[in-house]
C-alpha cells in the first residue's frame, strides 16, 4: 500500500505534532492505519512507528512502504508501555498516542489541534467509531461506585465538552505536560487503565481534557490483547489497576475507607461465583502495594485539586451541561 509522499520535518524544523503508533504483529494493519495517518498530517508534523518486537515482518514494511515515518524496533514486546519509547523520541509540541487498528479520517489531526485553545487542556479525545460506524464511546464523564473511579460513556454531541478520560490509542497530549506530571505508569503493568490513571493524574495536577467531536477514526479494537491473553488474565489486569489506581492517586480520606470497606464484598463475591480473574487482580495489587505508595508520594506533590473537586467537574451533569448552547437573554 502506499501514501502520499510527505518527507519528515528536518531535523533543526520544529514538529507540531508526532503521532506514535504502537504496533505487534499486525503488519497489514499497521501499514493501513499509516497511510491513513500520512494523508491527514501536515507538512511539520511526524509519524513515529514503534515495535514491539514483532515477528511478521511489520517493521520493515513500515519502513519499507513509507521512509518518511520513523520506526523503532523494541526487542521485547512492552504492550501500551512501550509508547513511552516513541514519546521519548517524538520532537512534537503534541503527541498523539495511537493502536494500530485504527484508520484516521483526513480531519483527524487538525481537528484535534485546534481543541488545545486554552492553556489548561492537557489532551484530546478523538470521536472514535467502530468499522461499523457504532460509536465506541470515547466521550465520557468519571464517578466514584462503591469505592472505585469508573466512567461512563456519554452519547457523542457536535460541541467540544470536558471528558473524564483520554482514550490511550486514540488521543493528543501536550508533550511538556507529559514531561511534568509523568506519563504512562508501569505500576499498572501490563495494560488497562493506565489512560484513566494518566487523566484523572492530570485532572487533579489542575489540567483538562476535552472531547474533539470533529476528529474522527474507525478503531477495530482489541487487536492485539485477546491473541496475547486469556480473558480471565485480561479481567485480572483490570481488577488490579482498578485498585492500584485509587492506592496512587485517591487521597480524600472518606473515598479511602469507602474504598477498603468495598474490598471484602467484592473478593467475597468472587469467591461465590468462581471469578479468578478478580481474586488473581487483588493479590498482584497487593504485591505492588509499596510501589503503588512510592508513586502515590510523588504524584501528590502536583495536585493541586481535591478527589471531590474533580469528581464535581467531570460529572455527567457537569459535562453534559456543556453540550448545549447556553440560551442567550
Amino acid at each position: 500500500m502506499t501514501a502520499p509522499s510527505d518527507p519528515r520535518p528536518p531535523a533543526d524544523a520544529p514538529v507540531r505534532c508526532s503521532l506514535v503508533v504502537l504496533n505487534y504483529d499486525e503488519r497489514e494493519l499497521v501499514v493501513e492505519c499509516v497511510a491513513s495517518m500520512l494523508a491527514a498530517i501536515g507538512s511539520n508534523d511526524e509519524i513515529i512507528v514503534v515495535d514491539n518486537g514483532s515477528t511478521d515482518g511489520s517493521a520493515d514494511a513500515v519502513a519499507d512502504a513509507f521512509p518518511s515515518v520513523k520506526v523503532i524496533s523494541l526487542p521485547e514486546n512492552r504492550y501500551i508501555f512501550s509508547l513511552n519509547a516513541g514519546l521519548e523520541a517524538s520532537r512534537g509540541t503534541y503527541v498523539a498516542f495511537c493502536n494500530n487498528d485504527m484508520v484516521v479520517e483526513p480531519n483527524f489531526v487538525e481537528e484535534a489541534l485546534a481543541c488545545f485553545d486554552a492553556d489548561d487542556i492537557f489532551a484530546v479525545c478523538s470521536r472514535v467509531l467502530d468499522r461499523n460506524g457504532d460509536e465506541q464511546g470515547t466521550r465520557t464523564a468519571g464517578h466514584w461506585i462503591h469505592g472505585l473511579l469508573v466512567f461512563e460513556p456519554l452519547a457523542h454531541v457536535d460541541r467540544v465538552t470536558d471528558c473524564f478520560f483520554a482514550v490511550g490509542g486514540q488521543s493528543f497530549f501536550r508533550r511538556d505536560v507529559l514531561g511534568r506530571i509523568g506519563s504512562i505508569d508501569e505500576l499498572l503493568w501490563p495494560m488497562y487503565h493506565e489512560d484513566i490513571e494518566l487523566s484523572y493524574r492530570a485532572w487533579k495536577s489542575g489540567y483538562r481534557i476535552v472531547y474533539a467531536p470533529r476528529s474522527v477514526c474507525h478503531h477495530k479494537g482489541g487487536q492485539t490483547s485477546r491473541r496475547v491473553f486469556t480473558a480471565s488474565q485480561l479481567r485480572s489486569f483490570v481488577r488490579q489497576n482498578e485498585l492500584l489506581m485509587v492506592w496512587k492517586d485517591v487521597d480524600d480520606l472518606r473515598m479511602l475507607a469507602e474504598h477498603v470497606v468495598w474490598i471484602l464484598p467484592r473478593l467475597l463475591a468472587a469467591v461465590v461465583r468462581g471469578d479468578k480473574g478478580t481474586l488473581i487482580g487483588f493479590a498482584t495489587a497487593l504485591r505492588r502495594l509499596p510501589q503503588a505508595i512510592g508513586a502515590r508520594r510523588e504524584a501528590r506533590r502536583l495536585f493541586t485539586r481535591s478527589d471531590r473537586e474533580v469528581l464535581d467537574l467531570v460529572g455527567t451533569s457537569a459535562i453534559d451541561g456543556q453540550s448545549v448552547p447556553a440560551p442567550t437573554a
